[in-house]
């Protein structure tokens, strides 16, 4: 009886509010031009096939896994993602932090607004280069806006228009390759080096996402909610961002891997039907989008306790402009930069939230439960600290470790379970506090 009440009860919620809206958004966030450019990482590295399929596995399980988790912190505490921060790190850190998301967000919104404009621009053929990125970045800013509400609806559309889109270009891909296409593998790394830096990419991409995941999940309601969102949101971003990026590296191999973008890249691939290529790529584009400009607002007025939404969209917006302006041309060189760099603030952060969430809290039964305000940024810093030895960005530094390991950054790895362990370690006493009050109060 109580789970046909259940059942009738989340039958009457709106799409939006239930845990199966979190595979819509984060299955079209995903079917994007930023995944498919991933694909084209390994080949350009001369792997094999194989292991690089392998690596894109690996990295998606780990990442979504990593995106779902905080999803289910927004379900239980129906806060925004960069809000939770305040539990472990105080006011002054939660600001910090957010302020590094608002940077995340806007070198995302840069990353997706370029390659959406590669894609329009394609379409409009010589068209001077500002003009996509002007139209992208307008149609991003009316959808965001708009709000939560329409930014659930246009992803749930995109899951719909994009899966069919790709499923088309996904068989013609298939067909090309079972009738002949051979790629010969000429490393330029050794193998496991090109494996890292795959996995690496694939990893970094899908777990970047985890500084916006409670900003979607805190509207669900439903039964089973924490366990089913969870689900919904590892499924939709593990599958669409895995089979974006594989198809990304069928592309790369049956052209060569030697256009100037991956947008031209399909174009030429496709043929006749470009359009529908770039079509995919450009909406895939805005669909992430929508995503980066709405979450960067949020994170601006976490940061500076601000109350508007107007302008941090348009600040957002216009610096995302800028910056696509000035690396419009010298994209893949900032592109792969980016993907590494952006993991160095990032995975740590996960790791004390998780520890704090999913372990300090549930043990002193309160939804006030917090350790004390130092201790999560002392994790933090010791752990980010420690990792630098094992960090390799390309172009701008070298640590020891990672240099011995040819190139393969596993700093972020190191940094994310150094974190947990410290403020595990550090907030020992807090729980055993913890326990003795709850004792004495009953």
């Amino acid at each position: 009886m109580m789970d046909m009440a259940e059942n009738n009860m989340e039958s009457g919620l709106s799409i939006n509010q239930r845990p199966i809206s979190l595979f819509y958004i984060w299955f079209a966030a995903n079917l994007t031009i930023g995944d498919f450019a991933i694909g084209f990482i390994p080949i350009e590295l001369g792997q094999p096939v194989y292991p690089t399929i392998i690596a894109l596995i690996i990295g998606n399980i780990t990442g979504g896994a990593l995106l779902g988790m905080m999803s289910v912190m927004g379900v239980r505490t129906r806060k925004s993602q960069m809000s939770l921060s305040y539990g472990p790190f105080g006011r002054a850190g939660s600001s910090i932090m957010a302020f590094l998301q608002w940077g995340n967000t806007l070198g995302w919104l840069t990353v997706n607004l370029v390659l959406a404009s590669f894609a329009l621009e394609i379409i409009m053929k010589g068209v001077y280069f500002l003009v996509p990125l002007l139209l992208v970045a307008l149609i991003v800013l009316t959808l965001a806006y708009y709000g939560h509400d329409a930014i659930r609806k246009f992803e749930l559309a995109m899951s719909v228009a994009l899966g069919i889109l790709f499923f088309v270009i996904s068989i013609e891909t298939f067909f090309d390759f079972t009738s002949g296409i051979s790629y010969t593998a000429t490393p330029v790394l050794p193998v496991y080096a090109g494996f890292g830096i795959t996995l690496a990419a694939s990893f970094s991409y899908i777990m970047a996402w985890g500084p916006y995941a409670s900003d979607y999940s805190r509207f669900v309601t439903g039964r089973k909610e924490g366990s089913r969102s969870f689900i919904y949101t590892f499924v939709g971003g593990a599958a669409a961002s895995f089979w974006i990026e594989l198809l990304g590296m069928a592309v790369a191999i049956a052209t060569g891997n030697v256009y100037e973008n991956p947008a031209s890249a399909l174009a030429h691939y496709m043929g006749a039907y470009f359009i529908a290529g770039m079509i995919a790529l450009f909406l895939g584009g805005i669909a992430a989008n929508a995503l980066n400009l709405y979450s960067n607002g949020l994170s601006f007025n976490t940061a500076l306790n601000r109350s508007g939404r107007k302008l941090p969209l348009i600040l957002g917006t216009s610096i995302g402009l800028i910056l696509g302006f000035i690396g419009y041309n010298s994209f893949y060189g900032f592109y792969e930069n980016f993907l590494f760099i952006l993991d160095y603030w990032i995975t740590p952060w996960l790791g004390i939230l998780i520890a704090h969430y999913f372990w300090l809290r549930p043990r002193l039964k309160g939804e006030k439960a917090t350790g004390s305000k130092y201790t999560g940024a002392i994790a933090y810093s010791l752990a980010v600290l420690i990792s630098v030895p094992f960090m390799y960005p390309p172009q701008y530094f070298a640590g020891p470790i990672g240099l011995m390991l040819n190139g393969v950054d596993i700093s972020y790895y190191v940094s994310f379970f150094l974190a947990i362990l410290f403020y595990i370690v550090l907030n020992r006493n807090v729980l055993s506090a913890g326990k003795r009050n709850l004792a004495t109060t009953h």
